[in-house]
């Protein structure tokens, strides 16, 4: 007979906190939404009145809604990435919170169940959403992550994802500029490579009219590419006016289109997959220590999500008779803190510390905390 009445309180109880983590998880991403949509109004309208000039949309309200969904929708996977940590702390407390008010606590309690049986079928729930995170940010979040940079002003210009690159030094020393660079298409425009010697002088300009990435030979193809050798490098020739120029099929350098995109968006790091991650480690230069920094987070980011979870059941699940407002505004305190220390820890540079030890160091607290708070609740 035990083993039926706690497959149905594992499911109850899993069901419960799924329920309210979807309901949480979507008010809180309408609400946000919602700001946004009230502060850039004039954006959005201006976009879809380009929308209905060019065709895409036959009214200004139907154009709105496709440029609302254009920009938004794919926002969905990158705030449930950032966000599953607090949403589930929260759903925990709702699930909680419902049992405790409907008396169901004190029901299980009589029919001898310990209390750590709910919050187990709750972790379980959390660490296979955990797995859903995981799968979110090797699979999904890389293909979306041209669209999750833009601004608003980019659909008001209709430029899609494309930006200019600034003078931009890579792992060689050399300086690569270009007009434009379409993350959608790994195409640069009006791309130009300035290869410079050891004291920093140029000592050759390529040039193209458009380049596209290869990325099994790390090179950039060119289009109509063009080599000049400039005056005074070694093994020129030509007068003090100019160099010699050849034609250039390929540019090799590590600033392939996750280098440059990492380099203009700060953020965009936390959208590469592992593999790209470890790619861009590897290619030296300075997003070295970005990279190992946010591989770091990869692996300690669930564990800490998770172990702020288990700190947080016994504010919840208890034995007596409580103010529940009281137990909320603790949760919260102990909860929202940790969490964004947490994630500054693993984003942030901290003088001093390694990427990997400070990416860890929230863990490691957390580790005795978590396991102190859950062996000393009352069950």
């Amino acid at each position: 007979m035990g083993t039926p009445l706690i497959a149905i309180i594992d499911r109850y109880v899993i069901t419960r906190f799924l329920w309210n983590f979807l309901a949480l998880f979507g008010a809180l991403y309408v609400f946000g939404v919602a700001v946004d949509v009230i502060i850039s109004t004039s954006k959005f309208i201006e976009a879809a009145d380009i929308a209905v000039r060019e065709g895409r949309a036959s009214t200004r309200w139907i154009g709105f809604a496709l440029m609302l969904l254009d920009f938004h929708g794919p926002r969905i996977f990158q705030f449930f990435q950032f966000m599953l940590g607090m949403v589930s702390v929260g759903a925990m407390g709702f699930t909680f919170a419902q049992m405790h008010r409907a008396r169901e606590l004190t029901a299980l309690m009589a029919a001898g169940v310990n209390l750590r049986r709910p919050a187990a079928a709750l972790l379980a729930a959390a660490a296979a959403l955990n797995v859903v995170q995981l799968a979110n940010q090797e699979w999904i979040l890389p293909r979306l992550a041209p669209k999750l940079v833009r601004m608003h002003s980019d659909l008001v210009a209709n430029r899609g994802t494309a930006f200019p690159v600034p003078l931009t030094r890579d792992a060689n020393g050399r300086l690569l500029q270009a007009d434009a660079f379409d993350p959608t298409t790994d195409q640069l425009r009006g791309l130009v490579v300035l290869e410079r010697d050891e004291r920093g002088r140029a000592r050759s300009r390529t040039s193209a009219d458009s380049a596209t990435w290869d990325a099994q030979r790390e090179m950039w193809m060119l289009v109509n590419g063009k080599q000049i050798q400039l005056p005074g490098a070694a093994g020129a020739s030509g007068n003090a006016n100019g160099g010699f120029e050849q034609p250039a099929a390929s540019v090799s350098t590590n600033l392939g289109p996750e280098s440059l995109l990492t380099r203009r968006f700060r953020l965009y790091g936390q959208m590469l997959s592992t593999p790209q991650l470890l790619e861009l480690r590897d290619g030296g230069g300075g997003d070295r220590t970005v990279a190992s920094r946010l591989l770091a987070s990869r692996l300690f980011g669930p564990l800490v999500n998770l172990l702020v979870l288990v700190a947080a059941v016994p504010f919840f699940l208890l034995r007596e008779p409580c103010s529940l407002l009281q137990q909320s505004l603790r949760a919260a305190a102990f909860a929202v803190p940790v969490t964004i220390t947490a994630l500054t820890l693993t984003t942030v540079p901290v003088a001093g510390l390694p990427a990997v030890l400070a990416a860890a160091l929230p863990a490691a607290v957390l580790l005795p905390v978590a396991a102190w708070r859950i062996s000393a609740m009352r069950s």
